[in-house]
């Protein structure tokens, strides 16, 4: 019986991990976005409201639609390589950002912070809602929270093979005084492929591709 039952256990642990970490089949969808890859989201410039967004699943996130085949097809080839992309976050509405938002400001204050100086220093961190780049359904982070070593592993291989799929690092070192957001290797925006190569190739943010402009 105790042999009956490990046995049981191991076929189900092995048709797990093969469903966990299988690649995408029959992926392609017919993108109806509206959305500009290229529209440029950040703290002085705020997600439009009247853009029609149309959002599909995938790892039971949702992203906009227009960046679902790209995304598929990294994620295969990420496998091919050993490494399993893990999102952690993708869309949230303006809602759920205000949620996230004010959660974060009441920490602040619960330590004691004034409101003005709790809001000042929630923004170091948290996007104002409606200048969040999740609300465009647009960015991806990637990351599996409690694994260190694996989510090096995953960034590693997405700074060097995510432009191939229209993928851009956001927040690259160095580049504060542009963006006003900290490096973060998890923080992924599709573009589309010919500006996301020209943009990982110069080493560029989405500020500097676009001049400044929107």
């Amino acid at each position: 019986m105790k042999k009956l039952l490990t046995l049981i256990i191991g076929i189900l642990l092995i048709v797990w991990v093969y469903y966990l970490q299988k690649p995408y089949i029959n992926s392609k969808v017919d993108p109806i976005s509206e959305i500009n890859t290229l529209i440029l989201v950040n703290s002085e410039n705020a997600f439009p409201d009247n853009i029609n967004l149309n959002l599909v699943t995938f790892q039971n996130k949702k992203v906009a639609d227009i960046i679902y085949n790209d995304l598929v097809n990294m994620y295969n080839n990420a496998l091919n390589d050993n490494i399993t992309l893990k999102i952690n976050n993708a869309y949230r509405s303006k809602d759920e950002q205000t949620q996230i938002f004010e959660n974060k400001m009441n920490d602040y204050e619960n330590e004691g912070y004034t409101k003005e100086k709790a809001y000042e220093q929630t923004k170091l961190t948290v996007q104002v809602p409606g200048y969040s780049e999740h609300e465009t359904g647009l960015a991806i982070d990637f990351s599996d929270e409690g694994h260190y070593d694996e989510n090096e592993k995953m960034w590693e291989w997405l700074k060097n093979n995510a432009y191939k799929y229209g993928f851009i690092l956001r927040y690259p070192e160095d580049k504060y005084e542009i963006t006003k957001i900290d490096y973060e290797p998890w923080h992924y925006r599709y573009v589309g492929k010919k500006a996301a190569k020209e943009i990982t190739n110069k080493n560029l943010t989405l500020e500097e591709y676009l001049g400044g402009n929107v």
